[in-house]
């Protein structure tokens, strides 16, 4: 996780492809039931959060911006939901994912008397460009232990460009469904970066700490979310920077990208929440 190093006609023409994709979404849902006669089971892991959270990052500067990249990670728990957020219930496909996006700053923007640093020039130069993001298929090989669980990758997306859709919430149908089976988990693949995490304001930094420490803490607890990453440095770290300065953990950080590799999910993170989707149809 990083955040903003500040402590058009492009958008309508992203909103339109956005409600074109939803469209073809809906369409593959009214055509599945025909493929699918026998199935009424239907899913879309991840919706409340979508529908009850915004993402960070933008002109909304009462939150600070943070975003995620270079990393295969999954949703693990959200208080908008009584148990494991993106694990599979039922055996059936994934047809079609979400993701909420910001619409980050492209120049420096001047709020409340202080400067407020560009956001994408920032995080394209932490991460690389463009922004991008797909979905992947987990199955846990290995039970929690020291370090953490390992999972294997058995399916994935193709790798979607973000930038047209900032600001939106783009869904994109799979002209391929994914096959799932329960117990498998829908992970967020981000190549390279994505505006697609909320964080509540109470974990603002200041210079005395989290903004409401009481707040912050319970947002710790109630919303965690696990990345392919084993900590990092010297003292070991999950963060990609402190005090805006890149860590060992930056340079290490890779997504899980291949079919059939094994990767140990071992950074565990709090108080924000991955803003992603997934439909899944019974067979």
């Amino acid at each position: 996780m990083l955040r903003s190093p500040l402590t058009t006609d492009g958008l309508r023409v992203a909103r339109i492809l956005a409600f074109l994709t939803a469209i073809a979404a809906l369409l593959l849902l009214v055509a599945a039931p025909h493929a699918e006669a026998k199935s009424t089971q239907r899913i879309e892991l991840g919706a409340k959060n979508l529908a009850t959270l915004a993402p960070n990052c933008g002109k909304d500067f009462s939150r600070d911006c943070t975003v995620e990249g270079k990393v295969t990670a999954f949703q693990s728990l959200s208080s908008l939901y009584p148990s494991r957020n993106f694990v599979v219930p039922f055996n059936g496909k994934l047809v079609a994912w979400s993701i909420s996006l910001a619409n980050p700053t492209r120049k420096d923007v001047f709020f409340e008397g202080d400067k407020q640093q560009a956001q994408l020039p920032a995080f394209n130069g932490f991460f690389g460009a463009p922004s991008q993001a797909g979905i992947s298929i987990l199955r846990q090989v290995e039970k929690k232990k020291k370090g953490g669980p390992r999972f294997k990758m058995v399916r994935k997306s193709p790798i979607e460009i973000l930038n047209p859709y900032f600001g939106t919430r783009v869904t994109f149908a799979l002209e391929r469904p994914l096959n799932v089976y329960e117990g498998n988990v829908v992970a967020l693949t981000i190549p390279t970066w994505a505006p697609a995490l909320w964080s509540p304001r109470a974990c603002n930094a200041t210079i005395y700490g989290d903004l409401d420490p009481g707040r912050c803490n319970q947002a710790r607890e109630r919303y965690t979310w696990r990345g392919s990453r084993v900590p990092q440095d010297d003292p070991a770290t999950c963060s990609l920077a402190v005090n805006g300065v890149p860590t060992e953990q930056l340079d290490k950080t890779a997504p899980q990208t291949k079919v059939d590799s094994i990767r140990r999910y071992g950074c565990y993170y709090g108080s924000n929440v991955l803003l992603y989707s997934a439909l899944i149809v019974g067979r």
